[in-house]
């Protein structure tokens, strides 16, 4: 495996911009809760109930959803821009944010620029699905503004996309990236993921080679998370739990080596290639997170906010208000922080950390509910310093994988 340290990692780190207390960077997140399925795999729509999930255009619901949508956009937005927030990212996602059409997605544009100087953003992604757009469809997202396509591939093997409940084929996640190129898009990035109950290495390895044999600019790598309530979480046998663990962490690392021998350098753990804005700052709260939409979340002056998945009707009765509304030092909120932010190898920012939470690093780390985890985490080499907190990039992928998968296997399944 690599041994590219830290330090000489950060001084490749594009010069990203961070809020001051006089100055806030903010990333725009629009969250598209419809899909054309309902994955196996997937815990960001396991909430949502099938029946909205798979509203088409033109559906009364999703136009009610659409307009409060566009909404909320209007009345935070206006809000944001007069507190002096600068937007530098803004990023669609879902669900699929790629089902919205034409019509759909112009009016949903149409809110943010309405809202928001949009002159000052670096980054603006879709998420895409490769059933859901063609060539003339991505031709009108690069005339629309956007800068980055972002697809939802998980894998090149066409009876496992079948078995995760994907519409699309291996040819047409190939299609996708070539169409983008050809549209105007530099920067094209995939997703791919690794350990599925019934995976095997030559599996794991012919994904990995078909993605690495396209013009891509990034790559995302993820390991699947067990959530309760996903199909394929009561699949998992308990009693198999430790030897399953094993055997995702084997092809994840296995995954990761290939990529990167491939010259695609990680960044983040299981981030490839061109270091995305939106992932490095997000990880690294170096800017506030204005999320709209039903299972969206915000942080905003130092505040965390969310409307929780799947209640689509009730964000449509009132889109301006929040299911979850706490400061953002409460420690739950910090734990998924502090959770995120280690999968960046430049690590958790003490200044960043400061000024988007309203708390100090070091007591933080300290507190009661925290400690067991900072301990867990310094049991596997955690870096302390006065630039704050990181993992060493040869175990980050482990230690993290184990984690995440800890504490979704140790949520009781959903009836």
């Amino acid at each position: 495996m690599s041994t590219t340290t830290t330090e000489n990692l950060s001084s490749h780190l594009p010069d990203l911009p961070s809020s001051t207390l006089d100055r806030r960077m903010l990333m725009i997140y629009v969250h598209v809760p419809f899909c054309h399925s309902k994955c196996s795999f997937c815990d960001w729509v396991q909430a949502i109930p099938t029946k909205d999930l798979l509203r088409k255009p033109g559906d009364p619901v999703r136009e009610r959803y659409l307009s409060a949508l566009c909404h909320e956009i209007a009345q935070r937005g206006a809000a944001l821009t007069a507190a002096g927030h600068v937007p530098y990212v803004v990023y669609w996602g879902g669900g699929t944010a790629s089902s919205l059409d034409e019509r759909e997605t112009e009016r949903v544009m149409g809110a943010l620029h309405d809202a928001f100087d949009l002159s000052t953003v670096a980054e603006c992604t879709i998420e895409c699905s490769p059933d859901t757009v063609d060539a003339a469809k991505l031709r009108f997202y690069r005339g629309l503004g956007f800068n980055r396509v972002s697809s939802g591939v998980q894998s090149f093997d066409d009876d496992r996309l079948r078995r995760l409940g994907r519409r699309h084929s291996a040819d047409q996640a190939r299609r996708i990236v070539h169409a983008a190129r050809e549209a105007g898009f530099d920067e094209v990035s995939i997703d791919i993921m690794s350990g599925f109950p019934d995976q095997d290495a030559d599996e794991m390895n012919r994904t990995v080679e078909a993605a690495l044999a396209l013009p891509l600019s990034h790559l995302s790598l993820y390991s699947f998370r067990p959530t309760p309530g996903t199909f394929l979480r009561r699949s998992l046998d308990p009693a198999e739990r430790r030897d399953y663990l094993r055997r995702q962490q084997v092809l994840f690392t296995g995954a990761r080596r290939r990529i990167e021998d491939a010259g695609l350098p990680e960044y983040a753990n299981g981030y490839f290639g061109r270091v995305s804005p939106f992932a490095a700052m997000y990880f690294q709260l170096r800017a506030d997170t204005a999320g709209f939409g039903s299972g969206a979340i915000s942080l905003v002056d130092q505040r965390f906010a969310s409307h929780q998945k799947g209640l689509l009707h009730r964000y449509a009765d009132d889109p301006l208000a929040f299911d979850i509304d706490v400061p953002a030092g409460q420690d739950r909120v910090l734990i998924s922080f502090l959770q995120a932010g280690l999968a960046m190898f430049d690590g958790i920012l003490r200044a960043e950390w400061q000024i988007s939470t309203g708390t100090d690093l070091d007591e933080v780390l300290h507190r009661p509910a925290i400690a067991p985890l900072a301990e867990f985490l310094r049991g596997r080499g955690l870096v302390e310093d006065d630039r704050g907190i990181r993992l060493d990039r040869r175990i980050a992928g482990l230690t993290l994988i184990e984690l995440a998968f800890e504490m979704a296997m140790s949520q009781p399944e959903r009836a």
